[in-house]
């Protein structure tokens, strides 16, 4: 492995240290890197930070340093795209000389044509490619690119950029795991709120049936025909039995036998112990 001059290491090692401590993974982190990385080496003169999207699992233009992003951002490329540079190369990074050629055998026209007018690919020399990976996962591509030189990138060059790629690819991993810890937090606090929801209707609704349960027992009212309402609401003015049974147009013994049955459902012994509950319950 080549030495890196001291200046630059210190340079590259504080820019890690700062930029790890970031929480979001937004556009604005990758330009950070890849503006460092052209800084620093010498021999990039351009690049551009692809990224896989989890919504769609295609890779987008997220950083672009000497090209239209707006524009680059119009194409986004499939994993087999992406994946046909890698594959089959072991080493962390590697240069490609024909970007152009390759996007015009892998890509459809329109996309070619955008990477050839806002990417300068015909008029790039060689390309320092650089795939992030977690596990076996390319999560993002980075590019350097030079348009003078297709020697350009020399292994000083790669040891430096395969050291921006691996702050990228532990800022990724850094940032997911804050990301699923901060789900899962909302999700149990939701479930929580839900348990808390459901207990809380269940308590009301016990509340009520256990309210309901008590007034049936306590304060539920005898159950009398007809008749025995109509006599002791009689009972209840001052009537007695011979004047009941001529409003009622029935026989004085059969007011009687009505009476003995509102004895026996109240559990009272006389006509007058009747008419005082009937005045104490509203008759």
């Amino acid at each position: 492995m080549y030495k890196m001059d001291k200046e630059i290491m210190l340079n590259l090692i504080e820019f890690l240290r700062q930029t790890l401590n970031t929480d979001v993974l937004d556009p604005s982190f990758f330009q950070i890197v890849l503006i460092k990385a052209i800084d620093l080496i010498d021999e990039a003169q351009a690049g551009s930070v692809t990224v896989l999207s989890e919504e769609d699992g295609r890779y987008h233009y997220a950083a672009a340093v000497g090209y239209d992003l707006a524009e680059l951002s119009k194409v986004s490329f499939s994993s087999d795209e992406v994946l046909f540079l890698v594959k089959n190369r072991k080493k962390g990074s590697f240069v490609v000389n024909n970007l152009a050629d390759i996007h015009k055998k892998q890509l459809d026209k329109k996309r070619a044509s955008v990477l050839r007018s806002a990417g300068k690919s015909k008029k790039i020399k060689a390309t320092l490619c650089l795939p992030i990976k977690l596990g076996s996962k390319v999560v993002a591509t980075f590019m350097l690119d030079n348009f003078d030189d297709a020697d350009a990138f020399d292994a000083e060059a790669k040891t430096m950029a395969e050291v921006m790629a691996l702050e990228i690819a532990i800022a990724v991993k850094q940032i997911n795991v804050v990301t699923e810890l901060r789900d899962a937090k909302l999700k149990l606090k939701h479930e929580i709120e839900l348990m808390a929801q459901e207990a809380a209707i269940y308590s009301r609704s016990l509340s009520k049936r256990i309210t309901a349960m008590e007034l049936e027992k306590f304060d539920q009212k005898p159950r009398f025909s007809k008749r025995q309402e109509q006599l002791i609401g009689l009972f209840a003015q001052g009537k007695n039995v011979a004047q009941c049974a001529t409003m009622l147009d029935l026989k004085r013994q059969t007011v009687r036998n009505y009476l003995s049955g509102v004895y026996k459902i109240l559990g009272l012994r006389s006509r007058k112990e009747v008419i005082a509950w009937a005045k104490e319950n509203g008759y």
